[in-house]
């Protein structure tokens, strides 16, 4: 199957700051990632932007999650001096994607709109597709239980408010539809849902080591055992060794064949230990749900070990169970690290979670399709994460579509072929590849910020004037 679902376009009419803007998505005819990033000063109406995909979004994940409505949009968002704003997204279903089997194009669009109260609207309202594709997913979902189902999830600026990052509350199994819970709220998003699953999916390795694993007294006890009667056979063998007699000699060739073979087991014994360790942390075995959690909690593992260079994620439970990491050697509690290295781990993990939820049936279930708009992605990252953030974004998670916003040069020359806008008094211009660029010319070119400070450069012209007037002493006096 093609691309479950990809965004290929925005409009957006009186809405915001934008009277008539239209927004071409990645992957296009000349960028083949599946990433567009939007540059801009603040007010420019970046956030508008990613605000609108989740109110047009709210109507699908809403209808295919419990058919209820989406989000209205909010009258503060209606342009001034209009009465109505309306919201148009196009979607790419591949031609041979199941939506189509629905009678559907493979470029489906659907909008929403909102008049302000005693006002007569002029925009048509068009969701006959939208409840095409919304009953094709759930017809399809009532016959297949392990259906893939596509990402949503916007991340706003104010997941930088990481409330709690224990897992102290037990839960039932998560539903397939719990993915989608708050994935488009423009409130806030919450990380605590993460720490939760986490532990849950740890429960399920620890139940499965515990069945499966010898425990530490129980490997104890067994090689204790094994070494006791080693040390019997060791002292026959010793107190007979120098007899002659042919008994003797039967009995000092059994004693160590005896004694060879105990030491085999207790080889052995560590090595079918070792073995069923390696089990459970290979990713090969994927029959039950119990293997597919800890085969879908080892990757989430690996891909916040990946972005952060944390090692071996855990949960702690002596006291109030909370998630742990080794930082430089040292065990941390995760409300020990910056705000920006508990950003990315929580979103990184986040978004891995909510893939795993939704294509149970995958191999690799981070390799699962749909959308991921995070607003300010650079928000609290020392700039030496930033550099490779999206490589690592499209590495870790290459089937999603990612629309970012980001006030970071360093975050935009990082791939060859992402698709770069600068945002500016409501217009949105295309710019060129920027693929390697330094910061300087990026904030320059790109984000329109001078080099210097007006005054600095204003005392190096002045400088140089002076040098080609050859005023020496003028010169050297503004150089002092």
């Amino acid at each position: 199957m093609g691309n479950m679902m990809k965004i290929k376009q925005l409009q957006l009419q009186n809405y915001g700051r934008f009277e008539n803007l239209t927004v071409d998505f990645a992957p296009t005819e000349n960028r083949v990632s599946n990433v567009t990033v939007i540059v801009g000063n603040n007010g420019a109406g970046k956030s508008q932007i990613l605000q609108a995909l989740a109110t047009g979004l709210s109507w699908f994940v809403n209808g295919i999650r419990n058919e209820m409505s989406g989000f209205e949009i909010d009258n503060k968002l209606i342009k001034n001096n209009t009465d109505e704003a309306n919201i148009i997204i196009n979607f790419d279903f591949d031609a041979n994607n199941f939506i189509n089997q629905a009678g559907l194009l493979e470029i489906t669009r659907w909008n929403t709109n909102k008049v302000r109260d005693g006002k007569n609207g002029k925009f048509p309202s068009y969701t006959k597709e939208l409840n095409k594709v919304i009953k094709s997913f759930r017809n399809k979902n009532s016959h297949i239980s392990d259906l893939s189902l596509p990402l949503i999830v916007f991340y706003p600026v104010e997941r930088s408010i990481i409330g709690n990052s224990q897992a102290d509350i037990l839960s039932s199994q998560f539903n397939r539809f719990d993915a989608y819970h708050a994935c488009v709220d423009s409130a806030g998003i919450d990380f605590y849902d993460f720490f939760k699953w986490f532990r849950q999916q740890e429960d399920i390795e620890n139940e499965i080591k515990a069945n499966v694993i010898l425990t530490e007294s129980e490997y104890i006890e067994r090689l204790n055992t094994l070494i006791a009667e080693k040390n019997e056979i060791e002292n026959i063998y010793n107190s007979m060794k120098d007899e002659n007699s042919f008994y003797s000699k039967l009995v000092n060739t059994e004693l160590g064949s005896s004694l060879n073979n105990l030491m085999e087991k207790l080889e052995r014994l560590t090595e079918i230990n070792q073995e069923k360790i390696d089990y459970l942390n290979s990713v090969k075995h994927i029959s039950t749900r119990e293997s597919i959690a800890v085969e879908t909690l080892l990757r989430v593992k690996k891909s916040i070990e990946e972005f952060t260079g944390f090692r071996n994620p855990r949960i702690r439970r002596q006291g109030t169970p909370t998630m742990i990491v080794e930082k430089d050697g040292e065990e941390l509690d995760v409300n020990q690290l910056s705000q920006g290295e508990k950003s990315l781990l929580a979103l990184v993990g986040d978004i891995a979670r909510r893939l795993a939820i939704l294509n149970p049936s995958l191999d690799d279930p981070l390799h699962g399709e749909g959308v991921v708009m995070i607003d300010e992605v650079d928000l609290h990252l020392h700039p030496k994460w930033q550099h490779d953030l999206i490589d690592k974004l499209v590495k870790t998670f290459p089937k999603v579509q990612f629309i970012l916003t980001t006030h970071s040069p360093l975050i935009v020359s990082d791939r060859q072929d992402i698709l770069v806008y600068s945002l500016d008094n409501g217009e949105l211009q295309q710019m060129p590849n920027v693929y390697g660029e330094d910061a300087n010319t990026l904030l320059n070119d790109i984000f329109d910020v001078p080099a210097r400070t007006p005054e600095i450069d204003k005392a190096f012209n002045d400088i140089r004037r002076a040098i080609s007037h050859k005023e020496l002493e003028s010169a050297e006096s503004q150089i002092n």
